[in-house]
């Protein structure tokens, strides 16, 4: 998720008291946890981090059903407090692996497990080359030909212009709450790191739509995992954005935009929808929630939309 730094947006930092933790269906409490793992990738001398679940000795019959996704994390934070906060049904890497899925979350390197490099600002070219050696480690592991990929917020660029070059090894692309020429204005950064704080955490959650404890969750488990992040991805949107060209996605690509979701405009995105060249293409629009809502109220219909792209003939 990336703070208002990035996008320079207005932020929604929590407000309002939420409702009480809504309890997680039967099935879910009731399911055996998890275990992950970590595993590393390597390019041009750099530890590529990745977080991977699945169900126990579920990994070759993942691979066998083309199961296997890679999670790519937004411009602030790193791939395990994105997409595996352990509070009660909030996981989407937990959920993608009940439903018999090989999940993966990367650290671009930079963040959170990955190496730090001074070579470069960890901009969304080099994150890029960071995703195509994981897409090549894991493929490589399961021996499989293709993943599908998901990209939040800044990751959309970064699947995006991974997808752009290397179609094949795509076999469905989520861009959740992306930006594409939208333009943004400030000062451009000359420190290649910013420190991070609680209410950055916790800016993109839109009032009203939270739980007060998954906020505080996500808080503390991304600060502990980030108490840093790269600037190139700020560099990147205040003086190269557009970067993805819709008409050289040709894979079975998702936009998924919440209604609140300041990163973009419906227009900006349903622009950006009508220009992609994917025969397969769906466009989703989710009420209510922001542009954390994988993390607010509404995740569950946003993890049902996720997997049921997924799962699409």
């Amino acid at each position: 998720m990336p703070t208002t730094a990035w996008l320079l947006a207005l932020s929604f930092a929590p407000q309002q008291p939420a409702a009480a933790p809504t309890p997680p269906p039967a099935s879910t409490a009731a399911a055996p946890a998890i275990a992950g793992e970590s595993h590393f990738a390597t390019r041009d001398g750099l530890r590529i981090h990745l977080w991977q679940k699945c169900l126990p000795g579920g990994e070759a019959a993942a691979a066998r059903a083309g199961r296997i996704a890679i999670l790519v994390h937004g411009a602030t934070w790193s791939g395990r407090p994105d997409f595996d906060l352990q509070i009660r049904d909030y996981s989407l890497m937990d959920r993608l692996a009940r439903a018999g899925y090989d999940a993966w979350a990367i650290d671009i390197h930079g963040y959170g497990l990955s190496d730090k490099t001074d070579r470069d600002w960890s901009d969304t070219a080099s994150a890029a080359k960071d995703l195509e050696a994981a897409v090549e480690h894991v493929c490589a592991l399961r021996k499989v030909e293709q993943v599908k990929l998901l990209g939040w917020s800044w990751g959309t660029q970064i699947t995006g212009l991974y997808a752009m070059a290397h179609t094949k090894r795509v076999a469905r692309l989520v861009l959740y709450g992306p930006v594409w020429n939208g333009k943004r204005r400030g000062p451009v950064p000359t420190e290649q790191y910013r420190t991070n704080t609680a209410a950055g955490a916790a800016s993109d959650f839109v009032p009203g739509q939270f739980e007060e404890d998954v906020v505080a969750a996500y808080v503390a488990a991304a600060l502990a995992a980030d108490p840093k992040s790269p600037n190139g991805t700020i560099v990147d949107v205040l003086t190269k954005l557009p970067m993805l060209d819709p008409e050289r996605i040709t894979c079975p690509t998702m936009v998924l935009r919440p209604e609140h979701d300041f990163a973009s405009t419906p227009q900006e995105m349903l622009e950006f929808f009508a220009r992609l060249k994917a025969a397969d293409k769906a466009y989703v629009s989710l009420p209510d929630g922001g542009h954390a809502i994988i993390l607010e109220k509404g995740h569950r219909r946003f993890q049902d939309v996720v997997l049921a792209f997924f799962e699409r003939a």
